[in-house]
């Protein structure tokens, strides 16, 4: 396989121009040939006309030495000829001229053979009766005819290296705007991804650029968010530790086991968030990165959300709090997406109900089927959020203030994230009379 296009051009354009020039070449030589047997049968036929009109004007006696002066045929000659007056009149054949039968002869355009040699002979009579045939010998005829043929092809055969010269230059020019564009980006610095701008080029490689100003603008977005990241888990990150480091240097300079024993709890309690919070950040880093690639088939939400609600029926317990699932739709309710991240939404869904929600508080969730949509709430009574902040909960690490709990702000972003992938929802809604909040995903139903 060709990998180069250059050469592949170069290839495709050669052999066309040869199978054209062959095709020309072969039309031109069959076409030259036919015209040159139109020619020279042309020619018999006037050189016979000829012998008629000059046999009027001969003297009788030397025929055959006369028609020689005044014609010029000999065995040099392409053209033989040969005369028969007729009973009792005179004769005469050129030199190397044919031997036919009178019997053989016959009007007009014919093939003869004589001594293994084919002939192409033209008859003619005049009023007196006297049968004239002016012969040419086949092989002549077709050397002469290649002789012309060959001639006329020269110039084609001529033009090959400068046709082949014209195309290397011509290939050469066409790809210069592709190495324009390779030395471009080589160019480029690492980080820069400004668009390279279609300007001038031609229209065959606009599609090209215009997909890679898409591609540096998604890197772009995708190295910014990295950035992003990177100094939001930094920041993050820096609490918790800072607060192991303070909570560890108190424990090894306190006395007092009890304050000691406080101390290594906080300890504990940093190490704990910090666990989190990096849980948390390889969970975000996942969805960014593979949600839009992980492997979609048929889910059940309904398995999930008893699946889930088990997982985290621990939790709710140390809590004594009252968790279950209140409604689940008898429809079907089945979604196309990634069981594994749908498992994530979920989870994130219960632990913040759970870690949010006081002691002795209730969390519920429904799976409704409605309108080719299958609705999952969860519900719980704990402090709920301002309807001004509702918007914010979803950007990374924001926290509620006044919560009363240490979470790092991943949980309500990862719920979006997933549920964007799948083509679905995030919204809320009050209880009516009741404190807490709902959570609602909606997502399409398969």
């Amino acid at each position: 396989m060709i990998r180069s296009l250059r050469q592949r051009l170069l290839v495709i354009l050669g052999g066309s121009i040869i199978v054209a020039w062959l095709a020309t070449a072969l039309f031109s030589y069959l076409d030259t040939r036919q015209l040159i047997d139109e020619m020279l049968d042309t020619h018999l036929e006037q050189s016979a006309d000829l012998l008629v009109v000059l046999l009027d004007r001969l003297p009788q006696g030397d025929l055959a030495k006369t028609l020689l002066h005044q014609t010029g045929a000999d065995a040099d000659r392409m053209i033989a000829f040969r005369v028969h007056a007729g009973a009792g009149g005179a004769s005469a054949d050129s030199v190397g001229s044919p031997t036919f039968p009178t019997e053989s002869w016959q009007p007009g355009f014919h093939d003869a053979t004589s001594a293994d040699q084919v002939w192409r002979v033209f008859g003619t009579s005049d009023s007196a009766g006297r049968l004239v045939e002016v012969a040419l010998r086949h092989d002549l005829k077709g050397k002469f005819a290649d002789l012309v043929a060959v001639h006329i092809l020269h110039p084609l055969w001529v033009a090959i290296p400068l046709l082949a010269g014209l195309i290397w230059l011509s290939v050469g020019w066409g790809l210069r705007p592709l190495r324009d564009i390779t030395s471009a980006v080589e160019r480029r610095s690492p980080d820069d991804m400004q668009p390279l701008g279609v300007g001038a080029a031609p229209n065959e490689i606009r599609p090209l650029l215009e997909a890679l100003d898409r591609l540096f603008a998604r890197i772009a977005l995708l190295l910014d968010r990295e950035r992003r990241f990177a100094a939001d888990a930094a920041h993050e990150l820096r609490t918790p530790l800072a607060a192991i480091k303070t909570h560890a240097q108190v424990a090894r300079q306190e006395r007092d086991p009890e304050k000691c024993a406080a101390a290594l709890d906080g300890v504990i309690e940093g190490a704990d968030r910090g666990t989190r919070l990096v849980e948390q950040l390889l969970v975000l880093s996942r969805v960014d990165q593979d949600g839009a690639a992980a492997t979609k088939g048929p889910v059940n939400i309904a398995d999930l959300v008893i699946e889930c609600v088990a997982e985290a029926a621990p939790k709710a317990a140390a809590k004594n709090m009252d968790l279950g699932v209140a409604d689940v739709s008898r429809d079907p309710a089945v979604v196309v997406g990634n069981a594994d991240l749908l498992r994530i939404l979920l989870r994130n869904l219960l632990d913040n109900a759970v870690r949010y929600t006081p002691a002795e508080g209730e969390v519920t969730v429904s799976v409704d089927v409605l309108d080719q949509s299958v609705i999952l709430r969860v519900c719980d009574s704990g402090p709920g959020i301002p309807m001004g902040l509702r918007e914010r909960v979803f950007d990374r690490f924001y926290r509620v203030a006044g919560s009363g709990q240490q979470g790092c702000g991943l949980g309500l972003s990862i719920v979006a994230r997933i549920a964007g992938l799948h083509g679905g929802s995030v919204a809320f809604e009050d209880r009516a009379g009741k404190s807490g909040v709902t959570i609602m995903v909606t997502l399409p139903a398969a």
